[in-house]
């Protein structure tokens, strides 16, 4: 150990107050963005895990393989899903509270599948390499399966995430909302590693670990990505996200049952890390599937209207975070008319076009529904945003509102109310019977393109009442996709995306892969079958109704309409990769995006507990569909709907990315053609008045691109954006070395 290590481990130590007998921790360098750092605990997984607690779903679940010459840990890809998992920090002076790094180095020798559960924060992520899947083939959704020849390093990597340690823990199991967690700093927290079963991840030879580590950040301040915001004067972008079955750490009233004792802290613990990934927009849903998520439902009647959350105060105090911290914020709500007593949406005044009250046979999502084309509606949605955002307009800067749709939630209505409108609005005053409307295709497409208007009257409507209350330039969002892991493809059976379809063939052939079948990437993207399958009502069966229950995105009837964004859903590669999809969802206050993670809700058999996990690329390949979309579509907006807890694994790549995209003005970028002759860089070219000129360079491709030439579009010094470092110019050219899916951006003067 170097003296300099000693006397920064002896000093961490007094910080800690470490206890008589804990060995004092030395530095290690635990990679960008944050070098040398005290290392807490570190078990080496191919040996025998000395002084730490370990554990696997069965005997012999794991195994230790030589890999790239040294000895990892491996979860052979055969049977049922199964992990191991080790018990870092005991006795090692943890603290709750504290910034700490979790490391797992891993071989990317081959193409693995690998889930990585932190339960000292309750986070589940997960990250693929090559051409292996990530998301779970078989589960309750159609995961949107690609699979694409991503290089591989071969050489080990680390996948890490900055996170803050919880006051409790639960064990190798996670309870589902409430449940015991029994464990505290002292003990340690428990680090698995898992993978679902074989039938699953047919490509990837196992998750395969070779260290796992965690280290103490004593400042995490220090970390804070510094955001070069373009200037006052300039619209600005917006990154945020949206977590759905995460709240559990927070959500029972006994202190055992909680992973964090002070709820506050909890979103704290948030906004800390949205500085140090560089998002700059704070959002929280305000109604899951229709259910209050702790505001004050007292202002308009309280249980009566919406029913009350044990915690009615929390929205305000979370607001007191954001102001805190300085971000601008937009709530999001999953609308379906007020849930109480004497809720309007618990009315249920939708009609199917059988003539029922219930479209599919989700039972838990058919509760309560909205009817976008009731005057009571908007009344109704009005008073959510004077609870939520009016009457706290002086805390923060609304951006605006996020609505989301989910199942039969603000459906295609076939009352007689409804039937009596669209005879007066579209059918020349003759009535129609719902008879009628199935027997004439002609007569329900009008009917239909009716209701599409009436919706977007209702969107507008919620716009100008934000506009004329709090912000001026407020947006409103609407996600009309209801899925987790985004609309799928049209066609039967489950398609699996391929540039490789021949290699996939033969697997797609064994009995348990039946309903999946290859589709050839470049004919999906040619094709634009996501944008058909954003814009196509969702099939249906029986005698449900999911094409009414669930609405399609119609961004045509926004395409002139300023302030309402219909957003884009985005996952795969095959979704970034077409500029005329993107440009159907563009309107005059530009394009958003939203990306769908596929829940993979139970994939691990109930064998550690509630199992949810997003899934990402490794290494620079996770920012491959944001750093496309900025190329083909050039977004001012970009959301993630996660699956639980949110974070990322690649944390240098990501912080590139956003700290590159928010420093780009909102303005209209335009690909310069012939700009770099490399076809896998592009270049979109933003002009300004009294600013100069943005310019966004992409590498789309899998491989670094050393020394591209981008032939500037103007004259003037130029700039990192993101920096504001001067770069050198040689005859009205600029050579830029940029890794694989990297942006960078760049500013003339």
């Amino acid at each position: 150990m170097s003296r300099l290590s000693c006397i920064l481990g002896a000093l961490w130590a007094l910080l800690v107050g470490c206890p008589p007998g804990v060995a004092v921790a030395a530095t290690a360098n635990a990679g960008p963005p944050f070098g040398e750092l005290t290392l807490v605990d570190e078990v080496l997984c191919g040996g025998a895990g000395e002084g730490h607690d370990f554990a696997e779903s069965l005997d012999g679940a794991s195994r230790v393989q030589t890999i790239l010459g040294r000895p990892c840990r491996v979860l052979p890809n055969e049977g049922g899903a199964k992990y191991f998992a080790y018990r870092m920090g005991a006795g090692k002076g943890l603290r709750a509270g504290a910034a700490y790094v979790l490391s797992v180095e891993y071989p990317e020798d081959r193409p693995r599948t690998v889930f990585v559960l932190n339960r000292g924060c309750e986070t589940a992520r997960g990250f693929h390499t090559g051409a292996a899947l990530g998301d779970v083939v078989h589960t309750y959704t159609d995961n949107n399966l690609e699979s694409l020849k991503v290089p591989l390093s071969g050489r080990f990597e680390t996948w890490k995430t900055l996170f803050h340690l919880h006051d409790r823990f639960p064990g190798i199991e996670l309870p589902r909302s409430e449940g015991v967690r029994p464990f505290t700093p002292e003990d340690g927290f428990w680090v698995i590693v898992a993978q679902s079963r074989a039938e699953n991840a047919p490509l990837s030879a196992g998750a395969a670990v070779l260290r796992i580590r965690l280290f103490a950040v004593p400042d995490p301040s220090r970390y804070d990505l510094s955001l070069r915001l373009p200037p006052d004067g300039l619209p600005r972008r917006h990154l945020f996200w949206r977590e759905e079955m995460s709240d559990g750490a927070v959500h029972s009233r006994e202190v055992d049952k909680r992973g964090v004792i002070n709820e506050i802290d909890w979103y704290e613990h948030k906004a800390r890390l949205m500085k140090f990934l560089g998002i700059d927009t704070f959002c929280k849903d305000l109604l899951e599937f229709g259910h209050n998520q702790g505001w004050d439902s007292a202002i308009y009647g309280g249980n009566d209207w919406v029913n009350q959350t044990r915690y009615p105060g929390r929205w305000a105090e979370v607001l007191g975070v954001a102001a805190r911290h300085g971000f601008d914020v937009l709530p999001y709500y999953e609308y379906a008319g007020s849930i109480g007593r004497h809720g309007l949406g618990s009315e249920k005044r939708c009609v199917t076009l059988g003539g029922g009250d219930t479209y599919t046979h989700i039972t838990w999502s058919e509760k309560a529904n909205a009817d976008v084309t009731d005057p009571d509606t908007l009344e109704d949605a009005k008073r959510i945003l004077e609870a939520t955002i009016v009457r706290h307009a002086d805390k923060v800067n609304f951006l605006g509102a996020w609505f989301r749709t989910r199942p039969s939630h603000i459906p295609i209505s076939f009352s007689d109310r409804c039937l009596g409108l669209f005879a007066v609005d579209a059918n020349g005053g003759t009535a129609v019977s719902r008879e009628e409307l199935r027997a004439d295709k002609q007569l329900i497409d009008r009917y239909y393109a009716w209701w599409f208007g009436e919706r977007r009257e209702f969107l507008v409507a919620l716009r100008d009442y934000l506009r004329s209350t709090v912000n001026p330039d407020a947006v409103v969002l609407f996600t009309a996709d209801t899925s987790e892991p985004g609309r799928s493809l049209p066609g039967d059976g489950m398609l699996l995306v391929t540039d490789d379809p021949a290699s996939w063939d033969p697997m797609l052939r064994r009995a348990e892969q039946a309903s999946v079948h290859p589709a050839a990437w470049e004919d999906v993207v040619r094709s634009d079958r996501h944008l058909e399958a954003l814009l196509s009502p969702p099939a249906t069966w029986a005698q449900w109704e999911w094409q009414h229950s669930c609405p399609q995105a119609d961004p045509a009837n926004y395409a002139r309409t300023g302030g309402v964004l219909m957003t884009y859903s985005f996952n795969r590669a095959y979704t970034v990769s077409s500029a005329r999809a993107f440009d159907a969802f563009r309107g005059p206050s530009g394009l958003a995006l939203v990306r769908h993670y596929s829940l993979n809700e139970n994939a691990m058999e109930k064998k550690l507990g509630y199992f949810v996990c997003d899934v990402e690329r490794a290494g620079p390949f996770c920012m491959l569909g944001e750093a496309r979309a900025v190329a083909y579509g050039d977004p001012r907006y970009i959301g993630y709907l996660a699956a639980s807890s949110f974070n990322r694994g690649f944390p240098e790549h990501v912080r590139a990315f956003n700290a590159a995209f928010l420093s780009l003005p909102a303005l209209p970028g335009v690909v310069e053609d012939g700009a770099c002759a490399d076809p896998e860089v592009v270049v979109r070219v933003i002009r300004t008045i009294g600013h100069g000129t943005y310019l966004a360079v992409v590498n789309v491709g899998f491989e670094a691109k050393e020394g591209a030439t981008v032939v500037l579009p103007a004259a003037g010094s130029v700039t990192d954006a993101p920096t504001g470092a001067p770069l050198q110019v040689t005859d009205g050219n600029l050579r830029l070395s940029l890794g694989p899916c990297e942006l960078r951006a760049l500013h003339i003067e």
